[in-house]
C-alpha cells in the first residue's frame, strides 16, 4: 500500500511539475505564430482544444454523458447554474486572449508578474466575495501583492493590464468554478462547446480570409502550429487534473509558481525585454507577498 501510494505521489508530481513546465514556456509556442492575428490564433485554440477534449470523451466513454448534460444545462438553466458556467467560459476565454497578447506585444514579464499576483488574487476575491477569514501571513501577503501592484502603476508610463487582467481574469474564473458542480473533464468540455460556436464565426468571417489564410500556410507550418494549439492548451489541464487529486495542496501550491518563474525568465533572457525601475520593485514586493503566500499556506495545512 505504501508503495502504490508513493508511485501516485511520484506520478502527481510529476504531472504538477509537466504542467506548470508547460503553462511556465506556453509564450514559446505564442511567439511561434506571431503571423497570425491575436483572436485568430484564440479562436483557433478553442478549435483545436474542443477537438482534442472531444476525443478524450469518447476514449472515456463520456461524450454522450456531456451533450446531455449540455442539453440539460439550458432545460433547467436555475439548477444547473448556467450563468455561472458561460460567465466562466467569458472569463476563460478572455485570459486565454490576455496571455497571448502579452506574448505578441512584448510584454512576457509582465505577463509573468500577473501570474505571480494570480493565487493572491484569488485569496482576495475569496476574503471579498466568499467572505473567507485569512491569517495575518496571508492578510500581509495580499498587502504586499497590492503594494507591487500601486508601484508598477505608478512607475510605469503605461498602465500594467496585462499583468493585472490576467491575474483577475483566472482567479475569478477559479471562483466560478468553485460554484458550480460538473465532473471536471466534462465542464471543460462543455465551456469549449459554447466558445466554438463564436470562434467558428470569427474564422468563417471576412469572406473567408481567414480559412484561406490557415489552407495557405500548411508549407510554412503556420497551420500545423495552429493545430497544435488544442494540444498544448489541454495537456497541462489534463497533467492538473492528475496533480491536484495526487497531490497535497501544499505542494501544488508552491509548484505553481514555477510557471511565473519560467515566464518572467523567459521575458527576460529569451526575449530580450527591458526590466524597468518599477518593475523591478514592484517584482520585489510581489515576491515577498509569494513568499509569505507559501509560509501561510504550510501553517494552515499543519494546523496549531
Amino acid at each position: 500500500m505504501a508503495s502504490l501510494t508513493n508511485s501516485g505521489y511520484k506520478s502527481g508530481l510529476a504531472s504538477a511539475i509537466g504542467a506548470y513546465c508547460i503553462w511556465g514556456t506556453i509564450a514559446l509556442y505564442w511567439a511561434l505564430l506571431s503571423a497570425a492575428g491575436d483572436v485568430e490564433i484564440l479562436a483557433h485554440r478553442i478549435v483545436w482544444s474542443l477537438i482534442f477534449i472531444l476525443g478524450l470523451l469518447i476514449t472515456k466513454r463520456q461524450l454522450g454523458a456531456t451533450f446531455r448534460l449540455f442539453i440539460d444545462l439550458f432545460k433547467n438553466p436555475r439548477e444547473n447554474n448556467t450563468f455561472l458556467l458561460i460567465l466562466a467560459t467569458l472569463f476563460a476565454s478572455g485570459n486565454w486572449l490576455i496571455n497571448i497578447v502579452g506574448v505578441t506585444s512584448g510584454r512576457v514579464v509582465e505577463l509573468g508578474m500577473g501570474t505571480f499576483l494570480t493565487p493572491l488574487m484569488t485569496m482576495a476575491i475569496g476574503i471579498v466575495f466568499f467572505s473567507e477569514r485569512v491569517s495575518k501571513v496571508r492578510a500581509a501577503a495580499i498587502a504586499l501583492a497590492a503594494i507591487g501592484v500601486a508601484v508598477l502603476v505608478a512607475g510605469l508610463d503605461r498602465f500594467p493590464w496585462i499583468a493585472i487582467l490576467v491575474s483577475t481574469t483566472w482567479a475569478t474564473y477559479g471562483a466560478l468554478k468553485k460554484k458550480i458542480i460538473i465532473d471536471p473533464l466534462k465542464s471543460v468540455g462543455i465551456e469549449h462547446i459554447l466558445m466554438v460556436g463564436p470562434a467558428l464565426i470569427y474564422l468563417l468571417s471576412f469572406d473567408g480570409a481567414l480559412v484561406r489564410h490557415f489552407l495557405e500556410s500548411f508549407t510554412s507550418g503556420l497551420s500545423w502550429a495552429l493545430m497544435g494549439t488544442g494540444i498544448v492548451t489541454s495537456v497541462p489541464m489534463i497533467l492538473f487534473s492528475l496533480a491536484a487529486q495526487r497531490l497535497p495542496m501544499t505542494v501544488l501550491g508552491i509548484i505553481q509558481f514555477l510557471s511565473p518563474v519560467l515566464t518572467f525568465c523567459l521575458g527576460v533572457f529569451v526575449f530580450k525585454e527591458a526590466v524597468s525601475f518599477a518593475e523591478v520593485i514592484a517584482l520585489g514586493f510581489i515576491l515577498s507577498a509569494v513568499l509569505l503566500y507559501i509560509l501561510g499556506n504550510v501553517k494552515h495545512h499543519r494546523g496549531p
